[in-house]
């Protein structure tokens, strides 16, 4: 099945059209109406929503949740930028053109140069302007599992929830109107533009009308089962690890009105929760502190791959996952939250702890021999400089060394859709001759021609504010 009637046939079994949508005429004397309307309430669109009000707009927001914040609330929290005040601090040589380069060859290629070049480019002024905001990051940047370079900010609090806590403020002191459990299904056209867009609020569909601009922000469909099978098979049957306002529908409906999608192909799993598992235990998050090993205790890739590489060669194995290997030391540096996670899953039989390697290995139930010559290996590649599978060691890279060690299942779990809505570098959505579907902008995880088929960690935070304040701006301007 083509991806146009694959997509055709989902949409006849979700999104059933209200038998009074589209007869919209007059529309701006049946009801209240917003020079913008942002749909989705995470990173992109509350940053869409502060810039597009800064631009003098009267804005809507609308979530398809019953609270604020999305996938961005629930992440790692992490932000890609070159910094060079944090980073000559800690000895680390970085620069705009190796951040470009990386994001663009790592994405096989198969991002927009313009928009990986403009991603990367504002991403420090991005930053800044989240400070000037009320947002904090701690001094120093580190290495975030697939991320193939320490630039990732660290937030002061945890998660995501200082970006939400510091734009929705942004957002109420710009008096941006909110509305909660609204998922939008339908975008709203009229002479060929976009005038809106119509939202289920419970059992009730209504419809809301923008005089300037539409940001569609509403996130991807990695929590979108049955779409995911579609697009991947091989994928059926993997947890996710996202919000379940991540269900295309917003996307879906932006296609039904002309938009292109690029690259839905391409879907990004991290070590995570396995199928039948109950807990997800984030020992992965920093690469310069952890090991992956098989059922056997013998690494079999090295941990700083591409993620696209990494979640085949864990899917390959014959369980379908592995298991993560840390030390005290990695696990003091993680962070409270991960810590919390840990010992939750050790509680639960899904994660363990060992004052030796011996006892780790026993009750993980993988041969004790293995796991500690293993370690002996990899520990002996970090003292020299030179790992034997090729993993990159540098000043930041712990060995394994410091006891008690702990370990945690780690299977693939759904974590991030690249593909999506096509935009242009002034987040104009795009229909399938590259021309701008009029009225209709669109920002973060619900555009696809970004980030190609491979997502640099942390680059994700960095492409939903950059992009979200474009967007905004732009359709204020409009």
């Amino acid at each position: 099945m083509n991806r146009r009637s694959l997509f055709s046939a989902f949409l006849l079994t979700i999104l059933p059209r209200p038998s009074h949508a589209g007869l919209i005429e007059n529309i701006f004397s049946k009801g209240k109406s917003w020079d913008v309307i942002v749909v989705g309430a995470g990173a992109a669109g509350l940053s869409a929503a502060v810039e597009a009000a800064d631009n003098g707009a009267s804005v809507l927001l609308l979530e398809s949740q019953p609270e604020i914040g999305g996938n961005t609330l629930i992440s790692g929290g992490f932000y890609a930028s070159v910094d060079k005040k944090r980073q000559e601090k800690q000895g680390i040589t970085d620069s705009v053109e190796l951040h470009v380069q990386q994001t663009y060859e790592l994405g096989g290629r198969l991002g927009d140069p313009k928009l990986v070049r403009t991603m990367v480019t504002e991403a420090q002024e991005s930053l800044e302007w989240l400070e000037k905001l009320g947002m904090h990051f701690q001094p120093r940047v580190f290495e975030l599992y697939g991320a193939h370079w320490p630039r990732a900010h660290i937030p002061v609090l945890p998660l995501g929830q200082g970006y939400i806590r510091t734009l929705a403020d942004a957002c109420v002191k710009r008096r941006v109107e909110l509305k909660v459990k609204s998922e939008v299904r339908e975008v709203l056209t009229k002479d060929n533009k976009v005038i809106g867009v119509g939202a289920y609020c419970g059992n009730e569909y209504k419809q809301y009308y923008a005089r300037r601009g539409v940001v569609l922000a509403a996130g991807s469909f990695a929590a979108n089962p049955d779409l995911i099978q579609k697009i991947s098979p091989k994928l059926k049957g993997l947890t996710t690890n996202n919000a379940p306002g991540s269900n295309g529908l917003a996307m879906l409906a932006a296609e039904k009105v002309g938009a292109k999608l690029v690259n839905l192909e391409f879907i990004q799993c991290l070590p995570g929760c396995p199928p039948g598992k109950k807990y997800r235990v984030r020992f992965h998050n920093d690469v310069s502190h952890f090991i992956f090993v098989n059922k056997n205790g013998e690494r079999f890739i090295r941990e700083d791959s591409p993620r696209d590489e990494f979640r085949d060669a864990v899917l390959s194995l014959p369980e379908k996952y592995g298991f993560i290997i840390i030390d005290d030391e990695g696990f003091r540096r993680a962070g409270i939250l991960v810590q919390k996670e840990a010992v939750k899953a050790i509680e639960g039989g899904e994660a363990w702890k060992g004052e030796t390697l011996k006892e780790l290995a026993d009750k993980m139930g993988v041969p004790a021999d293995n796991l500690i010559r293993t370690v002996e290996d990899y520990n002996e590649g970090v003292r020299l400089g030179k790992d034997r599978l090729g993993k990159k060691i540098h000043s930041l890279t712990l060995p394994i060394a410091h006891p008690p060690f702990w370990a945690c299942y780690a299977g693939m779990t759904v974590h991030y859709t690249e593909g999506g809505i096509a935009i242009d570098e002034k987040t104009r959505v795009l229909n399938k001759n590259n021309q701008p579907v009029a009225g209709l902008y669109a920002a973060g995880t619900i555009t696809g021609n970004v980030h190609g088929k491979n997502r640099l960690g942390a680059n994700g935070l960095a492409d939903a504010i950059v992009f979200g304040r474009i967007a905004g701006r732009q359709a204020a301007k409009n």
